[in-house]
């Protein structure tokens, strides 16, 4: 499926000047520092939030899945292993059929999120106690947030359980960089009380790593060669899954041991166990990401529809979005329940098939973050701050977290937590 070139071009100028999320650097530089650190920062987009910088220019806006069950079944999973009085209890709605979405008009700003949905935000401080910023990575249960700490820019040192009722950090492991590491620790996932990671030495060995969410070291349970890097870690019962950039999924035993294919698996990128598909989340010019997906379990497969004149970006287990002209749509992968997606193109489905953030311009010279509940028609500004530019209007928007559940992003010197399963 053909892109249009100079759309796809001034998109990938803007994210690369502002956050760093554009397509990679030329083969030439690719063992440059600057690529070591712009290819790293990219990596960590699935567990750390990464948001996607978006810039206003001349009164224009250029905008940058989980399934409900899925965040459901990992809340479970996660919550018995983080604390002993930490209980998750996580009302989830089901999966959302795009047909009972409305577009909102963008003509008035939206009320704040702590007006319009106060039971899903939480405002805790923004730094640990002796100063370190706090890196929000995703929820370990209604009440407990994991968060990382760095050493220095985008070297994670430490990985906490950070309390949202006692404001208490408790620190779950010491994050090792190796001697000769190219990329540092990226792909955060936890469940089954434990917590798993990679990182990617000089020589392109991408290491897997693990440590108990009780507390404990830890410990490189498995590596392999790929210059790429990987995609995506996922903890799966006792193993955890994971995907190379350069395609394959893969599993290595949580206790450590031999890196071992799935069948079935050559080619393809590690979407949502079990789902794996095809082109993964880096495949730019490769067609629709995740265009094809196949359910390890089951043997389904399944393409998402493209029509022609049609640019479908990306799909998720159930829905896809894309742009036909100059309007952006969300749909199932059928092509079915098409709907207008508010504020404009994107690169990511709605999370648990139902949110959405988007950076919308109010009148000439305001714009503001906004998050989409594309069930209900509703919408509340999230108070990101914008600033002046020579071309605009500049602004950091926050993306989900890998499950879909979680948005947090600073405000000053406090961090914003929006748990969107709370919003009935």
């Amino acid at each position: 499926m053909n892109r249009t070139p100079d759309v796809e071009d001034t998109l990938r100028r803007t994210l690369r000047q502002a956050a760093g999320q554009a397509p990679g650097l030329p083969a030439e530089a690719a063992a440059s520092q600057v690529e070591a650190r712009y290819r790293r920062r990219r990596q960590r987009r699935q567990a750390l939030l990464a948001g996607a910088a978006v810039v206003v220019i001349a009164g224009g806006v250029a905008g940058g899945l989980r399934a409900a069950d899925r965040a459901a079944d990992r809340a479970a999973d996660r919550a018995a292993t983080v604390t002993p009085d930490a209980t998750a209890t996580a009302a989830v709605s089901p999966p959302v059929s795009p047909a009972q979405s409305h577009a909102p008009s963008y003509d008035v700003k939206p009320e704040p999120i702590g007006s319009v949905w106060p039971e899903a935000l939480r405002e805790v401080p923004a730094k640990t106690p002796d100063g370190k910023k706090i890196q929000p990575i995703l929820l370990l249960d209604d009440r407990t947030l994991l968060v990382s700490t760095w050493a220095s820019f985008e070297k994670t040192d430490a990985l906490y359980a950070y309390d949202l009722d006692t404001l208490a950090l408790r620190e779950i492991t010491h994050v090792v960089t190796p001697k000769g590491t190219a990329l540092f620790a990226s792909g955060f996932d936890a469940a089954g009380g434990h917590v798993a990671w990679w990182t990617q030495l000089k020589d392109g060995t991408a290491q897997i790593w693990a440590a108990p969410l009780a507390g404990g070291e830890a410990r490189l349970i498995g590596s392999r060669l790929d210059e790429r890097g990987l995609d995506k870690v996922e903890i799966v019962g006792d193993r955890v899954a994971f995907s190379a950039r350069s395609g394959g999924v893969f599993t290595v035993p949580l206790g450590g041991g031999e890196v071992e294919p799935l069948e079935n698996g050559a080619g393809m990128h590690l979407l949502s166990w079990p789902w794996i598909g095809t082109p993964g989340p880096y495949g730019a010019g490769e067609g629709t990401r995740y265009g094809l997906i196949r359910n390890l379990r089951t043997g389904e497969t399944d393409r998402a529809l493209a029509r022609d004149g049609e640019q479908v970006h990306a799909c998720g287990v159930t829905l896809c979005v894309g742009s036909s002209g100059a309007t952006a749509f969300h749909r199932l992968r059928d092509g079915s329940r098409q709907q207008e997606l508010p504020g404009g193109m994107a690169w990511t489905p709605p999370a648990l098939d139902r949110f959405h953030v988007a950076t919308i311009p109010y009148g000439e010279d305001s714009v503001g973050v906004v998050l989409f509940d594309l069930r209900t028609g509703a919408s509340a500004d999230l108070g990101v701050p914008s600033k002046r530019t020579d071309g605009g209007v500049s602004v950091m928007s926050p993306g989900f977290d890998d499950d879909g559940r979680l948005l947090a992003y600073p405000a000053g010197d406090t961090l914003r937590v929006i748990d969107v399963t709370k919003i009935k």
